[in-house]
């Protein structure tokens, strides 16, 4: 029960903190501890003293923040970061097979995790996951995982620390990344009350600057491009075997392209989101195993 109690009260601290970085976001100004009480906590009235200690609490030791004496909370400066070739970089490419697309009721079943550095690949992860809950029959027939298959294997929470030391500090890489690094960051706040915090990079973004001649940026249509082959799609290690191939080759353009280091290539991707008209939408349709129903939640 103890464990239960700590690790939930790390999520609510997690969650507090995301919170008020948007805040101060928002604001563009530091808050007092009163007022950042009633807003993340949504009450009224907060005893004198309480609202500070609360506050210390969820920006402890997080580098995000400036805490004043006084009380108040801004975001810290902007640190400035010294150039990294991309030739030197290491990425983990990750993929994830998972019950559905809510990232508050569904649960991972699988996950593919692939090694790339040096201009290869290196390393593979793949395992089976327990979700601790039924699988949709849809995702068993567009998978090829029933539930007799995860019956035996670990949950998520059993194979987290070979999972983070496999990934270690590189580049986090995937294909459509807000969805396969929101399930990760998600169920590692639940099961270990933490976040990652590795770089990150998604290959769909990337596609579309890269090939805004095709069609869409699936990843079929990718792999088709560069006729990569898929030995079993929607399986979590070999759909990110290919997203690693799609990666390799993203790199080489880039480095014709003279674009050699993380900055560079940040102001690139930066320089594509300007170029978007206001409004339009981007026809990249998202994966369709994701999607239970005609909604994918971002939260």
């Amino acid at each position: 029960m103890t464990l239960r109690r700590t690790s939930s009260r790390r999520e609510k601290t997690l969650t507090l903190s995301r919170e008020l970085e948007s805040l101060l976001r928002e604001q563009k100004s530091g808050l007092e501890a009163d007022r950042i009480c009633r807003v993340l906590l949504r009450a009224r009235r907060i005893p004198e003293g309480l609202a500070a200690r609360i506050v210390r609490g969820i920006v402890a030791d997080d580098v995000r923040f400036k805490l004043s004496r006084e009380g108040s909370v801004r975001l810290a400066p902007s640190r400035s970061v010294p150039s990294v070739f991309l030739s030197g970089l290491r990425f983990t490419v990750i993929d994830l097979e998972t019950t559905g697309g809510s990232k508050s009721v569904d649960r991972i079943l699988e996950i593919g995790a692939v090694r790339v550095e040096g201009g290869g690949i290196v390393g593979r992860f793949e395992t089976l996951v327990n979700p601790g809950i039924p699988i949709p029959t849809f995702i068993s027939a567009m998978t090829g995982i029933c539930t007799d298959m995860v019956e035996g294997a670990p949950s998520f929470h059993g194979v987290a620390d070979a999972l983070t030391d496999f990934m270690g500090d590189s580049v986090l890489v995937a294909h459509n990344l807000p969805f396969d690094l929101g399930f990760l960051n998600r169920e590692l706040s639940r099961a270990c009350g933490f976040i990652l915090r590795n770089r990150s990079l998604c290959t769909v973004k990337l596609g579309r600057r890269l090939l805004p001649h095709l069609s869409d940026r699936r990843l079929e249509t990718l792999a088709d491009h560069y006729g990569l082959v898929f030995a079993r799609r929607h399986r979590a290690a070999d759909d990110a075997e290919v997203t690693a191939g799609l990666l390799l080759r993203f790199l080489l353009r880039l480095d014709e392209m003279g674009l050699r280091d993380w900055e560079a290539l940040q102001g690139f991707l930066r320089d594509g989101e300007e170029a978007t008209e206001p409004g339009r939408k981007v026809s990249d349709p998202p994966r369709t195993r994701r999607r239970p129903r005609p909604r994918l939640s971002s939260a």
